[in-house]
């Protein structure tokens, strides 16, 4: 069985939007319940190359951000690419 974890979170609309923050990060969240706050029940990915690609995705853009380089990375053919941003 797949470890979970439930966080508690004041309103539904930060809820929504913290499902995609965590999925940058190789989690899956989803909303468990809830009307004005509510709860998300937060997983590992299943797929094993899914979080890969978000830890490296993740510590490239720290790297890119802490040396202030004018590159964005983005997923690409099944990995990623660091590139230009696009105009």
């Amino acid at each position: 069985m797949t470890e979970t974890i439930t966080i508690e979170v004041p309103r539904r609309a930060i809820g929504s939007d913290l499902t995609e923050a965590l999925a940058a990060y190789g989690l899956h969240a989803e909303i468990v319940h809830g009307d004005e706050a509510c709860e998300l029940r937060v997983a590992w990915v299943e797929d094993e190359r899914e979080r890969l690609i978000a830890g490296a995705v993740h510590a490239i853009e720290a790297y890119l951000s802490d040396r202030m380089l004018p590159l964005v990375v983005q997923r690409a053919n099944g990995g990623a690419a660091v590139r230009p941003p696009a105009d």
